[in-house]
C-alpha cells in the first residue's frame, strides 16, 4: 500500500544573525557612504524643502506682523485725523453761527438806521413846531396849553393850542401867516373876554395841521 504525504516538510528556516557589539565595532564610516545615493539626496532634498518653507513661513509673518504695526499706526493716524476734522467742524459751525448772528445783527443796526433817518423827517418838525409857533405870535397875543401830536401813517403834524389877543384882528393875521407855511388852520369861535383890571382880550382854540417827511 502505497502512502501519500499530503503535507510537505517545512524546511527549517536559517536564522539571521543578530548583530552583536563586535559587529557594530566592525562597521566603518565608509560602509555608511556606500547607502543608496538616490535616498540620500532625496533626504537632503527634503530638509532643503523644510528649511526652505521654514524660512519663507518666518517671512511671511514678519511681513504680516510688520503689515498689522502699520495698519494699527495708520489706524491711530486716521483717528487723531478724524478728531482733528471733527473739531474743525465744530469750530466752523460755530464760526458760522456768529457770523450769522453778526450779520443779523448789522441788517438789524441797518434797518434801526434806516429808520432813524426816516423818523428824523418827522421829529425834527414835532421838535421844532412849539419854537416855530411860539416865535411866530403876535406881540400883543400869548398862548396856553399848547399839545401837539404826530400821524406817522398819514404824515401830519396837528398842533393845538390855545390863542389869546388884546387885538381882535391879530388872531386873523397869525392864521394867514401859518397858512403861508403850507399849514391848514382851523380857528374855533372867537370869544371876547374881560380880565379882572376890566382890559377886554378875545380867546380861541387854534388847530394847525402840516405835513411832513415827504413821500
Amino acid at each position: 500500500m502505497i502512502k501519500i504525504n499530503l503535507f510537505k516538510e517545512k524546511k527549517a528556516k536559517k536564522a539571521l544573525p543578530q548583530p552583536t557589539f563586535a559587529s557594530l565595532k566592525e562597521i566603518r564610516v565608509g560602509d555608511l557612504l556606500k547607502l543608496d545615493r538616490a535616498q540620500y539626496y532625496l533626504s537632503v532634498l527634503l530638509w532643503i524643502g523644510v528649511l526652505g518653507m521654514g524660512g519663507w513661513y518666518w517671512k511671511i509673518s514678519k511681513e504680516i506682523t510688520e503689515i498689522k504695526r502699520e495698519i494699527d499706526q495708520l489706524q491711530a493716524e486716521k483717528n487723531r485725523l478724524e478728531g482733528i476734522a471733527n473739531r474743525i467742524s465744530e469750530e466752523k459751525k460755530e464760526i458760522e453761527s456768529e457770523v450769522s448772528a453778526l450779520r443779523a445783527e448789522m441788517d438789524m443796526i441797518e434797518r434801526s438806521k434806516d429808520i432813524l433817518i426816516g423818523l428824523k423827517a418827522f421829529y425834527e418838525p414835532f421838535n421844532n413846531s412849539f419854537v416855530s409857533f411860539s416865535n411866530s405870535v403876535p406881540s400883543v397875543s400869548w398862548t396856553l396849553n399848547y399839545s401837539q401830536s404826530l400821524d406817522i401813517e398819514n404824515r401830519k403834524l396837528k398842533t393845538e393850542f390855545d390863542l389869546f389877543s388884546f387885538d381882535y384882528a391879530s388872531i386873523g393875521s397869525y392864521a394867514n401867516s401859518l397858512k403861508k407855511n403850507n399849514v391848514e388852520v382851523f380857528i374855533s369861535n372867537i370869544e371876547r373876554k374881560t380880565t379882572p383890571n376890566g382890559y377886554e382880550y378875545y380867546s380861541t382854540i387854534l388847530v394847525a395841521e402840516k405835513s411832513i417827511g415827504g413821500k
